[in-house]
């Protein structure tokens, strides 16, 4: 072989190599892409636990509490004494479910049997929601903690406080009771602070 064709075959070569030569073999994997966190700030956090404190007044109302309380009865009127029917989550469980009185739409009649949904009941037995007793701190820690609060995310817990029905029946509880200490626009908006932040809680 000559000078000239050898010089050619050389050249071809590292052509072609330069062409399907591969990526290093150390070159790092691209991790997929993950999107950052919110930044909260120190300002977002304490307005956040502002607003927590508004939303533990309304639940601590007899018109939350009652259906949220420490033991298997429910509560009723604004002292939170045991159902007068001896309602309890045995009877339901033994086939008395809520709804036998519980209709679609308050009574007429003051402190007649409430209602404002086909599907008014108690927290079940093995995920209570207990409002009555709590600590804002400790009661804070439960309604954000998706194994306690019924496997609600935060936006979805702002979503049950703005618009649920049986969130707005507290401020429309038919003749002979009272409405939460606060109105229901400020309970959203709170709702809607608290989970911004993070959901913090107070100490």
């Amino acid at each position: 072989m000559n000078a000239r064709a050898l010089g050619a075959g050389l050249l071809a070569a590292l052509t072609l190599g330069s062409l399907v030569s591969p990526a290093p073999a150390d070159e790092p994997e691209k991790s997929p892409r993950v999107e950052a966190a919110r930044p909260v700030s120190i300002a977002d956090v304490a307005a956040g636990e502002a607003a927590y404190l508004v939303i533990h007044r309304v639940l601590l109302s007899p018109r939350c509490m009652n259906c949220h309380p420490s033991g298997d009865a429910p509560l009723h009127g604004d002292v939170a004494v045991p159902h007068s029917m001896n309602v309890s989550r045995k009877s339901v469980e033994a086939g008395l479910v809520c709804t036998t009185c519980h209709r679609s739409k308050n009574g007429a009649v003051p402190h007649s049997p409430p209602g404002v949904t086909p599907e008014w009941r108690m927290p079940t037995r093995d995920q209570p929601m207990v409002f009555q007793g709590k600590s804002p701190h400790d009661l804070c820690e439960q309604l954000k903690d998706p194994a306690r609060n019924g496997g609600k995310s935060l936006s979805e817990l702002a979503e049950h406080m703005g618009h649920d029905p049986l969130v707005l029946w507290a401020w429309a509880p038919g003749p002979g009771r009272s409405v939460p200490p606060i109105p229901h626009a400020e309970l959203a908006r709170a709702a809607e602070t608290w989970t911004h932040a993070g959901a913090p809680c107070p100490k």
